[in-house]
């Protein structure tokens, strides 16, 4: 009788670990395999829908039916509310070619005042009294000199920007009134890395143009064409652009290397002060 309770014993213990044995290699090895070839039967499953697809598409429908107020209103909101989106880098790219074509036309928008043109005005002078650029206005009002004319009306921008340049992700970045208006691609990045975690902060000190090696001034005949340098009051991140065939202009020590539209951009909208933070 002891024997067969001593082999019941050994019976049940032996299936208790046998059975625990083979648990474990169920998990480890064999479930494992299964659920990978359940998979692939199956398929790779479809990413969750971006949330963003649909209302993006409602601002581009606005920008191409014209209504630049509306799409830029509705993309601002995008950039606000939709951060997790793949379609972000988009978003910000038709915001920021929206918000140039309304500030570099005549399109009415709510930033933009009437003003008329009295005896003594030059295109310097108004600029300064409505703390904006000269080479705003015309842009803004189609104008291929800054010569202007008693009585005429022209629409003046009133812009709050501000720079931010990151030196982790090397980009260069606009904002108005806090909100972006657009980033600018950098081609070349001289500038120091990041050191620390504390931001610097600058403004727009000095805006330059340079042809064959000549600093030359607004209503210059080469002016359109001339490549641009903008100081931000911190050493080694100058912003610049190049003219590759104009070996005589000189080149900064350090700074941040844009493409000639988008420095001739950003010189046309900058304002001396406008204050820049360096992440």
């Amino acid at each position: 009788m002891k024997t067969l309770v001593k082999a019941l014993i050994l019976l049940f213990l032996s299936a208790v670990i046998f059975g625990t044995s083979g648990f474990f290699i169920y998990q480890l090895f064999i479930r494992p395999q299964r659920v990978e070839k359940q998979e692939l039967a199956e398929g790779t499953p479809a990413p969750p829908p971006d949330p963003g697809g649909p209302e993006l598409e409602r601002c581009e429908r606005l920008e191409m039916e014209g209504s630049l107020i509306e799409a830029r209103t509705a993309l601002q909101n995008f950039v606000a509310n939709y951060g997790g989106s793949a379609k972000m880098a988009e978003a910000k790219d038709h915001l920021g070619r929206i918000n140039t074509a309304i500030f570099f036309s005549t399109y009415p928008s709510p930033e933009k005042q009437e003003y008329s043109v009295q005896k003594g005005d030059v295109l310097m002078k108004i600029a300064s009294k409505m703390k904006t650029t000269p080479e705003l206005i015309m842009r803004s009002n189609n104008m291929t000199g800054p010569i202007l004319r008693i009585g005429q009306r022209i629409l003046v921008s009133h812009p709050n920007f501000s720079l931010v340049i990151n030196r982790k992700e090397k980009t260069v970045t606009l904002l108005d009134g806090g909100k972006f208006f657009k980033e600018y691609g950098v081609l070349e990045w001289k500038a120091p890395p990041a050191r620390g975690s504390s931001p610097l902060t600058g403004r727009v000190r000095e805006k330059m143009a340079w042809k064959n090696g000549q600093q030359i001034g607004l209503g210059a005949r080469d002016y359109g064409s001339s490549a641009r340098w903008i100081s931000v009051g911190v050493p080694n991140y100058t912003l610049y652009s190049q003219d590759t065939e104009d070996e005589k202009n000189p080149k900064p020590a350090g700074g941040i290397e844009l493409a000639r539209s988008d420095m001739a951009e950003l010189s046309s909208l900058l304002n001396k002060n406008v204050p820049v933070t360096i992440e």
